[in-house]
């Protein structure tokens, strides 16, 4: 059974948040959470959100910013201000996300003190304005994100990749079922501890190949992480399970039977890039798929099939909808940066 999970996230939507000066609340780019963002970041001085935040205790909490940064007027990361209990704490870096429907996720370091906090984004001077905000979320320094418990509370750390609300069902009381298109967490992360716990179906013999409890796992909704039903295979391939899907094939094949829950443990370094936002090192990847190690600290050149593309921008995990009945339990973070 699934061991225990740490507590979720607290999620503060930005248009339920205090807007004051030039911004505005839209829904004309998707992907949002909620009922929209705040927009027109635009006229310094008098740009800014303001979130309400309550703690249980004094100490360090990690506040993630999920932020769009399209290329209107330039192009490249921009930046505002983080405001702390009304005191400038510092300057806020926005990596671009290449168009205003791609969401990314800015994570700093605050000491709030117990109770009710402010926390307010502000368009200073030394700023660019011009990003679009989602949302933030609230955890202890360094805790482990419990991205999904079995309970429905949970579901809401994800949506659909056209930012529809989850549908997946909850399958049993630990678990959901791939169900109505991919999903992705509503937090980005940038290196990460990611465990998964997921079941593919008993499917009849006549089904084979990529219709066999066909699955995946995005990382940083960019390289995907193979799930199928490869049990029995004797020569691992790109294509199945443990694969990185048509880059590398597992070293071994460590599946297990249908109806039979099955394990991915991973530590995952995002790709690295200078302030002109070139790359300088690839993304690397350590996979362990039921207590064996299939993936040794690997470099990925590029996305997979239909991950998004790279940039300095931190990204969401991504749970593939191919048609299958897959559940998946007991997803659990830990940031590693």
């Amino acid at each position: 059974m699934p061991g225990k999970q740490p507590p979720a996230a607290t999620l503060y939507e930005a248009e339920e948040a205090r807007i004051t000066g030039t911004p505005g609340i839209d829904r004309d780019h998707t992907g949002f959470s909620g009922s929209g963002f705040v927009d027109r970041y635009d006229t310094e001085g008098k740009a800014a959100t303001t979130f309400d935040v309550t703690v249980p205790r004094t100490g360090a909490y990690d506040v993630g910013l999920r932020y769009s940064n399209g290329p209107n007027p330039f192009e490249g990361t921009k930046s505002l201000s983080l405001y702390t209990n009304g005191k400038k704490l510092r300057q806020v870096k926005l990596p671009s996300t290449s168009n205003w429907d791609s969401w990314s996720t800015r994570t700093e370091r605050v000491v709030l003190r117990a109770g009710k906090n402010t926390l307010s984004y502000r368009y200073d001077a030394g700023d660019t304005g011009h990003v679009n905000l989602d949302l933030i979320t609230v955890r202890r320094h360094g805790a482990p994100a419990a991205l999904f418990d079995g309970s429905a509370a949970s579901q809401a750390q994800w949506q659909h990749t056209d930012g529809r609300k989850l549908e997946w069902p909850l399958a049993d009381e630990s678990s959901m079922e791939v169900c109505c298109g991919d999903i992705r967490t509503i937090d980005a992360y940038q290196d990460f501890k990611l465990h998964v716990e997921f079941r593919v179906p008993l499917l009849p013999d006549e089904v084979t190949g990529q219709d066999r409890g066909n699955s995946g796992i995005f990382l940083q909704d960019r390289y995907e992480l193979q799930i199928l039903d490869s049990y029995g295979d004797t020569t691992p391939a790109t294509n199945e399970a443990g694969a990185f899907y048509l880059k590398k094939a597992p070293d071994v094949n460590a599946a297990k039977a249908p109806e039979t829950w099955q394990t991915y443990d991973i530590v995952f370094r995002a790709a690295r890039y200078d302030d002109e936002g070139r790359k300088t090192e690839d993304a690397r990847v350590t996979v362990v798929w039921n207590g064996r190690k299939v993936h040794d600290n690997i470099a990925l050149d590029g996305p997979t099939a239909s991950g998004r593309a790279e940039t300095p921008a931190t990204g969401a995990i991504r749970l593939q909808d191919h048609g299958n009945k897959v559940r998946f339990r007991n997803i659990k973070l830990e940031p590693l940066s």
